[in-house]
């Protein structure tokens, strides 16, 4: 094999060691530096998180009449309930009050949990406010958060959030993860005034989900956000290490008597209407329905028919300049509901791509390997909770498109919660088509083991069958990890086996073992006027081919930064890596023009030995802002050349209607075969006309494929969960062809709640 180790690149070497037994020196040294202010908590006590989570009970009130949800508290029944109080801080003054009082009061009928906040706040002229869409950002805004286990499994919840605008935002949690994209029926209202503002909820108990005992006990947290401050409190207090989704500390909601969840039975009809043109013009109509049924109080059945995803965002794209796949996001709403409880394996890197396989990736169903949208005639989905298991069950069938067959997939997934934070559980994919023997099988188990709410061990074992690849059809994985306020520190080993074939997942590299450390260290500066956190991290990684055993790539990075007390960040990373291609790779691929000419020729690297070393700094500025960006500019050597990169976006927030980002992405590559540029500049243009209504508009321009892409979409909420969509598309090419296709679409859903 032949090897390119010029001088340089030895240098490189002893350099990057240089610099990384020097950089931590430095910046450890100038720690006690750094002005310290008095410590306000001087004397105090740490918290113990497990009295303070017991200790913490509030009490709702039964009322008969029922409460109307103005924002205003004035009915003479709130008076009745004693509120949640005495908030704590998670940030920046970790354990110490809140600077602002926040009270919470919480009644009931029937039907519904009705809880008002009162945000009292010294200086209620200067609010911060960002955002009034749906689900909107709750971090990019002084917010109020309502967090609800009403199983109280101590591992799942509601989230309910609101700003002093009145936008709104729901989440589910489970095991610790957000899924932004659960939608529940429930309401909010807000007021504001000299001494702050007011937030008051109607939440349906059908919205929850819960047991059919006369008494209920549910866990409860409530958050409070004061973004001029950078602060975060709580009533249930949370160590800094965790977020608002560690439900297992939430204090104790009482007193709920007589209620039930009810049938919960959702049936959203929809039709769609529109054209497509990329020659002759083409329209099209149709329909279909989707519906919701909790067969349980803690298992829901989804069905849907017909099913149509024509008010989805497009694509972000992106600029590969790997041999590696690309990664790009789930954002159809059937899929991304529940989709924690499908979720296989635990513990990912914090450094870089992080994981690395995706046993089962929503993506592959409905959607051709460029993103083009294949029919698919319906399915059903089951997920939930019986006792201490968690079940999830998937089954979608796509119609025959084009050179594709009509293909049913089956999803399984099943866990048995242990411990606090801990289980164990399986998974199992399958695929059939209409085609005799095309056919595709996943399965495997995988455990989670947290102790001392700090030391994690995860594993998992998977196996493919495929007709026609036999043997050597594996994916394992072991990983250890310490993870506390101030200091991680990962081991993992991953191995993906040459025949091992996850046609309904992902996976970025095949064919490999991978072998990771991470060390991260990142001190707590409690009491600095203006830093909050310092950062220092260290990765080693390697890959061997799975076939060959001979090391395929070897990566060393150092990185150290710090986080001022406004969120704003700064960090500088050096890596080092060493590539060996066992084949030749085409860093940029031809590409032809529109009358079939060759408009880029393609550059190829040789078989060989690749050393290079890289630099890179990022930032990212306060989000509360009105102006904010982000930034990263990366340099050195790169293969046998160099490359330089500059990204980053910039976001104006003139007011909370209206918010506007603009990215671009740059790369320069200068390599012994060719130079060669890429540009992508991608703009995103947001109007809330009201907490109902809004405009989104989402422009792309790429400079490699000379094509601008618009995706402009109106969204009216016309009552809770039924909608109307307008959505326009269009594609034109750069160099005179023009366009190359648009469409546009109209949706209308309408929510039937019995």
């Amino acid at each position: 094999m032949g090897s390119i180790t010029a001088p340089d690149r030895r240098a490189s070497g002893s350099r990057v060691r240089r610099l990384a037994a020097i950089v931590p020196l430095l910046c450890v040294s100038a720690v006690p530096a750094f002005p310290q202010s008095s410590d306000p908590g001087a004397g105090r006590e740490p918290i113990d998180y497990e009295t303070a989570r017991l200790s913490r009970i509030v009490r709702a009130v039964r009322i008969e009449a029922p409460i109307v949800v103005d924002g205003r508290l004035n009915e003479p029944e709130w008076a009745t309930a004693v509120p949640a109080e005495d908030f704590v801080q998670r940030v920046p003054d970790t354990e110490q009050p809140s600077s602002e009082t926040t009270r919470a009061w919480f009644l009931y009928d029937a039907d519904n949990l009705y809880v008002g906040v009162r945000a009292a706040d010294s200086d209620a002229a200067n609010l911060v406010v960002n955002d009034l869409t749906e689900d909107y950002n709750f971090r990019s805004s002084d917010a109020v958060s309502i967090i609800i286990d009403s199983l109280r499994d101590f591992r799942s919840g509601f989230l309910f959030t609101t700003n002093p605008a009145g936008a709104r935002a729901d989440y589910q949690i489970i095991d610790g993860s957000f899924n932004i994209d659960w939608d529940g029926v429930w309401d909010v209202n807000v007021s504001r005034d000299a001494d702050g503002w007011i937030a008051e909820y109607r939440i349906p108990f059908k919205t929850l989900r819960f047991s059919t005992a006369d008494s209920q006990v549910w866990g409860l947290n409530v958050s409070r956000r004061i973004l001029r401050r950078s602060e975060e409190s709580y009533w249930a207090p949370i160590p800094f290490r965790y977020n608002i989704s560690r439900v297992q500390l939430n204090g104790t909601l009482e007193g709920l008597e007589g209620i039930r969840p009810g049938r919960n039975l959702k049936v959203k009809p929809f039709v769609t209407g529109g054209f497509t043109q990329s020659g002759p013009t083409e329209t099209d109509f149709d329909g279909g329905v989707d519906a919701k049924y909790s067969l349980t109080p803690s298992l829901t059945l989804d069905a849907t028919y017909r099913t149509d995803f024509a008010q989805v965002e497009v694509d972000q794209q992106q600029v590969n300049l790997t041999r590696f796949n690309l990664f790009f996001p789930e954002k159809r709403e059937f899929f991304l509901e529940n989709q924690g409880i499908f979720a296989f394996g635990q513990g990912t890197s914090s450094f870089g791509q992080g994981g690395n396989l995706v046993p089962f990736f929503s993506r592959r169903i409905g959607l051709s390997r460029d993103g083009r949208p294949i029919p698919i005639v319906g399915g059903a989905r089951v997920t939930g909770k019986a006792g201490r298991w968690d079940i999830g069950v998937l089954d979608m069938k796509t119609e025959a498109h084009g050179d594709a067959p009509s293909n049913n997939y089956v999803v399984g997934r099943v866990k048995r919660n242990l411990l606090t934070n801990s289980w164990i559980g399986a998974l199992i994919t399958n695929r059939d088509s209409t085609v005799p023997g095309d056919t595709n099988r996943v399965y495997g188990p995988d455990v989670h083991f947290q102790f001392y709410e700090r030391l994690e061990f995860d594993s998992f074992l998977l196996i493919s069958d495929t007709p026609g690849l036999e043997g050597r059809n594996q994916a394992r994985q072991f990983q250890t990890a310490w993870r506390d306020d101030e200091l991680t520190i990962v081991g993992a080993y991953n191995a993906i086996e040459t025949n091992f074939n996850p046609e309904m997942g992902f996976v970025r590299r095949d064919d490999n073992t991978r072998y990771n450390g991470e060390f991260a260290w990142h001190p707590i500066l409690e009491n600095h006027p203006t830093m909050q956190r310092l950062n220092f991290g260290t990765r080693l990684e390697y890959y061997k081919n799975g076939t060959t055993g001979e090391i395929e790539t070897r990566t060393a990075a150092f990185t150290t930064g710090v986080m001022l007390r406004n969120t704003s960040t700064i960090d500088f990373t050096v890596t080092n890596t060493f590539d060996r291609l066992l084949e030749p790779f085409a860093i940029r691929r031809v590409r032809r023009a529109a009358d079939g000419s060759v408009a880029r020729e393609a550059v190829s690297l040789d078989r060989g030995d690749y050393r290079y070393l890289e630099y890179g700094i990022s930032y990212s500025t306060d989000p509360s802002r009105k102006f904010s960006s982000t930034g990263s500019l990366d340099w050195g050597e790169f293969w046998d050349g160099r490359r330089t990169s500059v990204g980053g976006s910039i976001v104006w927030k003139p007011n909370f209607h209206m918010n506007i980002d603009v990215g671009y992405q740059h790369n320069r590559v200068d390599l012994p075969q060719a130079e060669f540029t890429t540009d992508l500049l991608a703009t995103r243009f947001t109007y809330a006309f009201t907490s109902r209504a809004f405009l989104n508009a989402f422009v792309q321009y790429n400079a490699d494929t000379h094509q601008v892409s618009s995706n402009i979409r109106f969204h009216l909420i016309h009552r809770p969960l039924s909608d109307l969509y307008v959505v326009y598309n269009d594609l034109r090419d750069t160099r005179g062809t023009g366009l190359v296709e648009r469409a546009l679409i109209v949706k209308f859903t309408n929510l039937f709640d019995f």
